[in-house]
């Protein structure tokens, strides 16, 4: 066998580590861009947790009070209705 065959250049070897450096950065620095894209995703659906939560708070204060007030009211209304009296039209 030759020698020259089965040797590698010392140029060889520094053009492949330029090349798994160069590859190295770019992963790293598209993770930090996910990284930064994820922590804001995040921050936007706790925004929009934060602003269901309060809706369904207002929901909810509104149904009891609904709840409360619906009986209330028909109960007065039957009251009242019972206490005038059948007063007939002349024909």
């Amino acid at each position: 066998m030759d020698m020259k065959e089965e040797s590698v250049s010392q140029l060889h070897i520094y053009k492949v580590l330029v090349e798994v450096k160069t590859t190295l950065d770019l992963t790293l620095k598209q993770i930090d861009e996910d990284k930064k894209n994820d922590a804001l995703e995040k921050e936007e659906i706790f925004n929009r947790l934060n602003t269901l939560e309060k809706r369904m708070a207002q929901v909810v204060i509104i149904a009891v009070v609904i709840s409360m007030a619906l009986p209330i009211g028909i109960n007065v209304m039957l009251k009242t209705k019972t206490l005038q009296p059948n007063i007939e039209q002349p024909r």
